[in-house]
């Protein structure tokens, strides 16, 4: 009897119970919702491939179906056909940015929008500013190894480069790479490339690398902070005084064997009338070649004038250096005797 009760009264049970679960139906998604669920899809989609390609992002003519590298592509709820872009219930829009760091797509709902915007994680452009200092550090290296070969003058603007003379020189074989396109970094306005200015003389430099999130990461170099090319620019300024003598040596000789006169600004060459005379021209000692007009170090200007006065100018790194004077006139032949 015991069993027989137990029996009906768990057939009563089930007979309650069943009726309540069959009365709760699963509710299915509104077609606003399957939309934005589509748009995230989508959106996954977009930035699969903008991680793909270092966090450049998708034109706008390949988010359509076909598209991105993906034979799956979510669909319009309300027709069930593939999503499309439009303006109207159940597509999308998608734009980029030019550069194709950021983007942002919305999708149209039944009396709404949904709107997601994506791009490059700050902590990756953090990463590729740290590898683009990185980069300009190992610059700057080649380009203080570059003056320390050259007399302490820096390189000029087409010389800094992966091939130029600076990328070129013993022991640079690996010139450092754009982290945003990962090509050899170059004297560009954009992210990851540099700047590159030296001063007229040479003898100091400024880079510039042009960050994401912060200002340019500027370093500077000069010969004159530099103890090894401090010590080598006063050598050479000593070297250049020493010239200056002895061009100065060269006017008064050529007034001696020319009756006081003076030479010309054009004569006073290596390749002029008085360097005909003395093959022995005093050398640039920042270029090894023989010393020649101009304003910049290593060079000197001359200026003839009236009574034998002259202005001979040797430009040095510290300054300028006067070597001219009144050069020495032969002595006047002696009249004639009295009786």
């Amino acid at each position: 009897m015991l069993r027989h009760a137990i029996a009906i009264t768990a057939v009563a049970v089930v007979a309650i119970c069943l009726p309540a679960a069959v009365a709760t139906p699963v509710q299915a998604a509104s077609p606003n919702t399957e939309m934005r669920e589509s748009i995230m899809a989508l959106r996954g989609l977009i930035d699969r491939a903008g991680a793909a390609r270092y966090f450049q992002y998708p034109s706008r003519a390949s988010v359509r179906p076909g598209g991105l590298d993906s034979t799956w592509w979510p669909r319009d709820p309300w027709t069930g056909a593939r999503l499309t872009p439009g303006s109207g219930r159940g597509h999308y829009q998608y734009s980029v940015t030019t550069n194709k760091r950021r983007y942002r797509l919305t999708g149209y709902l039944d009396g709404g929008v949904v709107t997601v915007r994506g791009g490059m994680p700050r902590s990756m452009k953090l990463a590729y500013d740290h590898r683009g200092e990185e980069g300009l550090n190992l610059i700057r290296h080649y380009i203080e190894q570059y003056a320390r070969a050259h007399g302490g003058r820096y390189p000029v603007g087409a010389d800094v480069a992966g091939d130029g003379a600076v990328g070129k020189q013993p022991g640079c074989g690996y010139w450092p790479s754009n982290p945003w396109d990962h090509a050899d970094m170059e004297k560009r306005s954009d992210r990851g490339s540099f700047s590159y200015t030296v001063s007229a003389d040479r003898s100091a430099y400024t880079l510039r690398l042009h960050r994401a999130l912060k200002s340019d990461y500027v370093q500077r170099g000069a010969a004159a902070t530099n103890p090894w090319l401090r010590l080598l620019a006063s050598l050479e300024d000593e070297i250049l005084r020493r010239s200056g003598r002895i061009l100065s040596g060269y006017v008064g000789q050529w007034s001696l064997q020319h009756g006081g006169e003076l030479p010309q600004t054009a004569d006073l060459t290596a390749g002029g009338a008085v360097g005909a005379a003395h093959p022995d021209w005093p050398q640039d000692p920042l270029t090894g070649s023989a010393m020649g007009q101009g304003t910049m170090p290593g060079a000197y200007t001359y200026i003839p004038g009236a009574a034998g006065a002259f202005t001979l100018t040797v430009h040095l790194h510290s300054g300028d250096f006067e070597a001219g004077g009144t050069a020495p006139a032969p002595a006047a032949a002696p009249g004639p005797s009295e009786p």
